[in-house]
């Protein structure tokens, strides 16, 4: 189970590299602050993957 976890970390860790490219790509003249904060903003505000309602199991 804790190599699963690991896993998943890492894949959360890669993917938030590739928004902070993905902003510094779309955005090339702000800070690294301004990265961090969009960042915080993209995952407390993002909308849900799919439509629909949220199903927890």
């Amino acid at each position: 189970m804790h190599e699963s976890l690991a896993i998943v970390d890492e894949m959360y860790l890669e993917g938030l590299a590739m928004k902070r490219a993905q902003i510094r790509r779309d955005r090339p003249d702000i800070s690294d602050e301004s990265v961090e904060q969009s960042i915080q903003d993209w995952i407390t505000n993002r909308p849900m993957d799919a439509p629909g309602r949220v199903r927890l199991t």
